[in-house]
């Protein structure tokens, strides 16, 4: 137990504070709110690793290390793909963390986490992982390996999470409700691997249709629980209630099988759905967009 706590001590350095102002224009403002608090990881002395949605769209980013100086943010790189933004900064540098590899992370491998709670309090939790499968959420985002964790985060969102040695595995991005399943890390690997593209600010490529709306699957089927303000969905009339039945003449049945079908398209392609609403099967004409041109 003492060295999991000098451990944690020792990593708690590198976490950082967020607090991100986004204009009421912006697109996600409505959905994600005009002040978001959230917790960051040092991977380099100026260079900070969060969840995306905690910055997207930021005119003002407030970063505080745990001496409860602020570092001024220069540049977010976004990736939707992923769900990770990568922010650099000017000022005093950070203690940057050590990177793992979550390549071999497996059920029972112990854990720790470290969030954010106010500027200068960091809390931590720990735990072992539970599971590393295959994750879709109803924002049009899904990851192949995802890592689920034992660990409550006792704080905000984007808190790294670190194996046994106190080295970064993943980052923190959503709470669950699944008994044993409490947290949901992206891997490291995505922002390892994708690190060039993101320091040089490119979106990922090939780039992938975006509909704009909130799928949710349910027993046998997926419907729609809401769609995005001014985005593809709203504009071709689909709306919340509508039951998704066909992607080009193909069924779908779940949000793996419906993303699988979006994404085969880019950006500016026309994509035939097949709805149900009202007891009436109806044909949808969707113009897809980017999302990282709708966002920016």
């Amino acid at each position: 137990m003492d060295g999991l706590v000098g451990l944690a001590r020792s990593a708690a350095a590198s976490v950082v504070h967020l607090e991100s102002r986004i204009p009421t224009a912006h697109p996600s403002a409505s959905m994600l709110g005009e002040v978001r608090l959230g917790t960051g990881v040092a991977v380099e002395p100026d260079r900070v690793l969060t969840a995306h949605y905690l910055v997207m769209g930021a005119e003002r980013i407030h970063l505080t290390g745990v001496d409860g100086r602020e570092r001024a943010v220069t540049r977010v790189a976004l990736d939707h793909e992923t769900g990770l933004a990568l922010l650099s900064l000017a000022g005093e540098a950070l203690p940057a963390t050590h990177l793992g590899r979550s390549s071999p992370v497996a059920p029972g491998l112990p854990v720790f986490l470290l969030s954010c709670t106010a500027e200068r309090q960091r809390k931590g939790a720990s735990g072992h992982v539970s599971a590393v499968e295959p994750f879709e959420a109803f924002w049009e985002y899904g990851l192949e390996r995802a890592i689920m964790t034992t660990a409550i985060n006792p704080g905000l969102a984007g808190a790294p999470l670190f194996d046994d040695e106190a080295r970064l595995i993943g980052v923190v991005s959503l709470g669950l409700t699944s008994v044993g399943r409490y947290s949901l890390a992206i891997p490291v690997e995505l922002f390892v691997d994708n690190r060039a593209r993101l320091e040089a600010g490119q979106p990922a490529q090939p780039r992938r249709a975006w509909i704009g709306f909130f799928p949710q699957a349910f027993d046998g089927g997926v419907l729609v629980t809401g769609v995005v303000a001014g985005g593809p969905a709203a504009r071709a009339g689909i709306s919340r209630g509508d039951q998704l039945l066909s992607v080009e003449s193909r069924p779908v049945s779940s949000l793996r099988e419906l993303y699988r079908e979006i994404w085969r398209r880019a950006p500016g392609e026309r994509l035939g759905l097949q709805i149900l609403r009202d007891s009436e099967v109806r044909a949808v004409e969707v113009v897809s967009a980017d999302r990282y041109e709708f966002f920016k």
